[in-house]
């Protein structure tokens, strides 16, 4: 292995198992070094190898220490780009690690940030929030915290939402410092402060910021205050840190998105199509008392059943066929007509989060709805409408159990369809029932 900082075309480089691999050509370059596309010697399978600036590290040794014990324990998913393999350890020289190369289709986050690329559907951006909470959930429930969240970690299909993660290096365990305080404007304002250092809880307010900036394209707390020339360290401390401001804060009007010409149009004009149970989840992951007294942060679980209500909201306006989320129990305005589901499902799965579906044409409930299951993409009923009539089609492999109004109970087998009536009671199993409620 050379001693060189940058490794050259066709190079050579030894992995700690004693196979070889050699260089291919460069993917990418960041703060603490360089990735190169590599082909396997023995098996010509090519892989991405992340070499590093060994002069980037107090302790190089104990960072390779961190890798191997990240590598032994595994990803907490897959879609982790996980370390896989260390290159041989010799003092004094630089090092790396082998990992899976992003396979074509997918776009960096900043990318979408940018408006350099766009999500081919509503429904492929609500799956990337919930494929991005269901992953952090995994890693978290590992025994891992990320530290660095921020839009650089992200590869995303804009045709299907799925998500690949990156830069899995500075990932530690609960309760360890990898030494990296986390990217500007991702950092909770605790470590900003110089408060506290990384945890899983200052990891679920980056995940919101993630989540906002997925979804209204701006970032949360750059609003009319934060409009200065330049954002100096003094100026970040203030508006990330010390004096944080949610933009759509419900109690201070004063770090709004308007009336700034110019800036913030995309959280202004996106913040409206979204419900008011996301915007709310927004509010309280952003209020005075999460930003200041670290409080009210919302878990992943909470996330996710949230991001399912949003995913089952999601219907084609009658009027103008664009996708829309749509308000279970109020009107929805798309353009300028009003839009009001003549009901809802109402679920009882989960008593400490509200699961309701809509009762529109071809709304879908998925796996999630009706097992008790992590699946959100298995679609497990749609709901049909003919004249005056609204009905739901059983997609699953499971029969249902009705109990009507007067008390008479009927089933519906896979491919049947169950006639909506006011007060009727679903039985999907599992304890998980749905009570068909009217506006």
């Amino acid at each position: 292995m050379a001693n060189s900082v940058r490794l050259q075309k066709f190079q050579q480089v030894e992995l700690a198992d004693g196979r070889t691999v050699t260089v291919v050509d460069k993917l990418g370059e960041g703060g603490q070094g360089v990735v190169y596309r590599v082909k396997f010697d023995d098996t010509g399978e090519e892989k991405a190898l992340k070499w590093y600036f060994v002069s980037y590290f107090k302790e190089p040794r104990k960072f390779y220490a961190h890798l191997e014990d990240n590598i032994q324990v595994g990803a907490p998913s897959a879609a982790f780009i996980w370390p896989k393999q260390l290159t041989k350890w010799i003092d004094g020289e630089s090092f790396g690690y082998i990992m899976d190369i992003i396979p074509n289709g997918y776009e960096s986050f900043s990318k979408f940030l940018n408006v350099i690329v766009k999500f081919k559907s509503v429904k492929a951006m609500v799956n990337a929030a919930l494929n991005i909470v269901a992953a952090f959930k995994a890693l978290h429930n590992k025994g891992y915290n990320y530290q660095d969240l921020n839009d650089g970690n992200f590869s995303i299909d804009p045709a299907t939402g799925k998500v690949l993660i990156c830069d899995n290096d500075n990932v530690v365990g609960h309760g360890q410092q990898s030494g990296i305080s986390g990217k500007a404007r991702y950092m909770a304002p605790e470590v900003v402060r110089g408060e506290k250092q990384p945890d899983k809880n200052t990891d679920r307010y980056s995940l919101a910021v993630i989540l906002f900036r997925l979804f209204a394209v701006d970032h949360p707390l750059e609003g009319k205050r934060t409009n200065v020339p330049a954002l100096t360290d003094k100026y970040d401390k203030r508006f990330f840190g010390t004096q944080p401001l949610f933009i759509f804060d419900k109690n201070d009007s004063s770090n709004a998105p308007v009336p700034v010409p110019g800036l913030h149009q995309n959280a202004v004009t996106m913040w409206k199509y979204f419900p008011s149970f996301v915007k709310e989840a927004f509010q309280q992951s952003f209020s005075q008392d999460s930003l200041i007294n670290i409080k009210g942060r919302l878990l992943e679980q909470d996330w996710f059943n949230i991001l399912m209500r949003l995913k089952s909201s999601i219907v084609k306006c009658p009027q103008c066929g664009e996708e829309i989320f749509l308000e279970s129990d109020r009107e929805t305005i798309c353009k300028s007509h009003k839009i009001k589901p003549v009901g809802y499902l109402n679920f009882t799965r989960r008593s400490n989060q509200a699961v309701t579906v809509p009762i529109f044409k071809d709304a879908v409930l998925y796996d999630y709805h009706v097992s008790g299951s992590e699946d959100f993409e298995t679609v497990a009923a749609v709901i049909l409408e003919k004249p005056g009539k609204f009905g739901l089609e059983n997609k699953s492999s499971n029969t249902w159990f009705i109990t009507l109004p007067n008390g008479k109970s009927v089933t519906k087998k896979p491919g049947e369809v169950l006639g909506l009536g006011v007060d009727s009671k679903i039985d999907f199993g599992n304890n998980i029932v749905a009570t068909v409620v009217a506006n």
